[in-house]
């Protein structure tokens, strides 16, 4: 009994919202912790090769497409629920 009431709960706009909160969160997390590690990496590359300064810009960039399509998500989600 207890497991359609979660189920019912969570198929409504609650669940909705808590699926959009989610997409948005972890994707900008997840986005955020690679862009860290690549970002000094890349950073690193270029001041020992000044070749390198633009590969390291394509290099900070390609995580945020991460948090974007997790934004994607959330919007299309929201959109749903209401």
């Amino acid at each position: 009994m207890a497991e359609t009431a979660v189920a019912d709960m969570l198929a409504g706009p609650g669940g909705i919202a808590l699926g959009a909160g989610l997409a948005i969160g972890l994707s900008a997390l997840g986005a955020g912790l690679s862009q860290g590690a690549l970002g000094a990496a890349a950073v690193g590359a270029a001041a020992e090769r000044p070749e390198m300064e633009k590969n390291a810009l394509v290099y900070i960039v390609l995580p945020e497409v991460l948090a974007v399509f997790g934004f994607l998500v959330a919007i299309l989600l929201w959109l749903k629920m209401g």
